[in-house]
This record gives C-alpha cells, structure tokens and sequence, in this order.
C-alpha cells in the first residue's frame, strides 16, 4: 500500500514550482500526492503531511493540526526559507519577536481591511515602521556584527526570518510538528540551538532545474538576480575589477525555464554571492551545477553536501577575482568542476532521493 501525502504550501514567490517538483517525486518513488493551500479536514486523511512554507499559516494550521488522533498523520516541516544566525542573541531575539509582529497578514482581516482604506502606502509604512523597531539592534549589530552572525544586517532579512522563526516555535509549542528538517546546515543548527531537533534534507534536483545542452558557452561569468542593495554593490565592483583583466561579467536580472536553462548552459562560471550573509544559498548552486556551469560561491557557512573545490568553488570576496580569471584560464580544471557538480546533483542530489531520505527517516523515528 502506498503512503498518502498532502504538501500544504503557500500559492505565491517560488513555492509552487517547488511543490510541483516535490509532488513529481513523491508521485516517481510509489506515493499518493495531494496538494493544498488552506489546510481542512481533509488533513487526517493522509499518512504524512508536509509543510514547505508557513508564511500565511498562523491559527488556520494550528488548529486542524492540533486535532490529530494519536499524531497521525505523521507531520514534517521542511524549511526552505532563511532562518536569524545561531549566534542570535536574546536582545536580538526579543526585538526580532516585536519586529515579526509588523506584518500586514498577521492582522485579523476586517481590521486589515479597515485600516488598508485609512493607510496609504501601506508596504513603504510597515518597512518605516519595522525600521523604527528594530533601531536598537541594529545599531548593536553594527557593534559586533561577528557575534551576532550577521556580518551585514538588513531590517527586511531579519524580519522575514523573524516571521519563519516566530510561527516555527508556535507550532513546536502547539506539538504540530513531528519532524523538523531544513535545506542547508546553518538552518538546521539555528533549530537545534533553540531547543528542536532538526535534520538536514537538500532540496533535490528536479528536471525542471534544467540539465547540460552541451552548447557552446560564450558568457565568462554571470549573475543571476536583482541587484539590489549588498549584492548590487558587490556586483558593480566585481564587474569592475574583472573588467581591469580582461573579463566580463554579465548581470540578468531574471530568467526562467527554457530561457534560464540555455542562458545557464552558455555560461562558462555562474556567480553566487549571499543575498542572507549567514545562510547558504543551495538552490542557486543546484541551478547553476544542473546546467554544467562552474558555480563559484561566496565564502559562506555551512555548505552541507556541496564540497567546495569538488562540486564548486568557494571564495571570500578579495580573492573572488583572482578565482574566477584562474578558472578562466585553466578551462580543463574549470570543465573537472563543473562535471563533478552536474553529476552530483543529477545523480546522487535528485527529489526523489531525497525524499526517499524523509521517508526513511520518518520510519527510523517511528521505531525510536
């Protein structure tokens, strides 16, 4: 017989192709797959529920979560999102949790709906007021930013990691939530410093990544995203410093399946730099490896299945030219790489094993 599963995840950002890729694979490895967005009775019938997203969940979830006989289904979270450093300090915990509470969505709706015809610009008001709040630590952070794991504190990161964080603990205290498992390590030590024992799950490749067109590449070195605030910056002086040897790094904004995937196959080397400086951005170093270009990364934390100077390639920020001219020049090296990533991820990283893995996991606990 096999197991029933219902992912419950938000309708909006990424979230959807995500659980496309995950109910593909859970559908591959033998399951029965339903998807929802507003969780209802149709909770307790299934063996597993698996939450991806909680950023419009608060009473809705704890409440037909909380209804379970005898905890079944079993219920797992697998966080996507950035979660506050470990090294959070209970300062900065206690602003986080007022700061968390500025949020549109988290009002009952008739007031929001009352006060939405009373306050213009509403987005720009909540950003001002969050700002405001936050004042006293982030001036604390610019103090001993290494301490508290920031390295570079932005008021918008730290709030929607405050958000995830805020409905996580709500829904470990309610006894929600079987099983805890993140993307990257920084993640799962975060959980484990507060208290929830976590595992580490890789989000899987999918074909919907893209895959290697063995076409020919022609873009030295790309970047992926918007250049907004930190990462906007270091872009500019990269593009200038690569500029002063001789080579070009080139900025698109967005792309997307077909488009995205042969942009990524005529790049040579896909440029990561750290949008949350003390999280890992493991989904763009399983895009760019699906599409055979060699991922260098901004020196970051916790790099979990990905082995730098195996898989990619990891530097700090000074040395990010001189890395990228020397894998430029040495294209046997740079093509080494960038086949042993591909493989990876292909072979070994894919949706279905890793969900294999959950599963595996869950059985294991259930006999604990």
């Amino acid at each position: 017989m096999s197991r029933r599963v219902l992912i419950i995840a938000p309708r909006f950002s990424m979230y959807p192709c995500f659980t496309k890729m995950i109910a593909e694979g859970f559908s591959s490895i033998g399951c029965a797959v339903n998807i929802c967005h507003v969780p209802d009775a149709t909770v307790f019938a299934h063996d597993v529920v698996l939450l991806t997203g909680l950023s419009q969940y608060d009473g809705g979830l704890t409440r037909w979560l909380s209804r379970r006989p005898e905890k079944k289904p079993v219920t797992v979270l697998w966080q996507l999102e950035p979660l506050p450093p470990v090294q959070l300090s209970v300062f900065g915990e206690r602003i986080g949790f007022r700061v968390a509470k500025c949020d549109w969505g988290r009002l009952p709706p008739g007031l929001a709906k009352v006060l939405g015809n009373m306050i213009p610009f509403r987005t720009q008001t909540l950003r001002l007021i969050r700002r405001w709040l936050v004042r006293p630590y982030a001036q604390y952070v610019a103090r001993q930013p290494e301490q508290e794991g920031w390295i570079q504190f932005d008021t918008e990161i730290f709030f929607k990691a405050m958000v995830e964080w805020v409905r996580i603990r709500a829904l470990h205290r309610a006894g929600c939530i079987d099983q805890f498992f993140a993307t990257v390590q920084p993640r799962v030590e975060f959980l484990r410093s507060r208290g929830i024992s976590a595992n580490l799950l890789p989000f899987g490749y999918h074909p919907d990544w893209g895959g290697d067109l063995a076409i020919e590449r022609d873009i030295d070195v790309l970047f992926l995203g918007a250049l907004v605030k930190r990462r906007g910056v270091l872009v500019h002086q990269l593009q200038q410093q690569l500029e002063r040897r001789g080579r070009k790094l080139t900025a698109v904004r967005r792309a997307f399946g077909e488009a995205r995937t042969e942009l990524l196959n005529r790049t040579r080397i896909m440029l990561v730099l750290l949008r949350t400086p003390h999280d890992m951005p493991a989904m763009r170093l399983l895009l760019g490896m699906a599409c055979g270009a060699l991922v260098v990364c901004e020196k970051c934390a916790g790099t979990s299945e990905f082995r730098s100077g195996e898989h990619f390639v990891m530097a700090g920020l000074e040395q990010l030219p001189e890395v990228i001219d020397y894998y430029l020049t040495h294209e046997d090296e740079r093509c080494r790489i960038a086949r042993q990533g591909h493989e990876f991820v292909t072979r070994e990283l894919t949706i279905e094993n890793m969900l294999c893995r959950l599963l595996d996991q869950i059985k294991m606990e259930a006999h604990l």
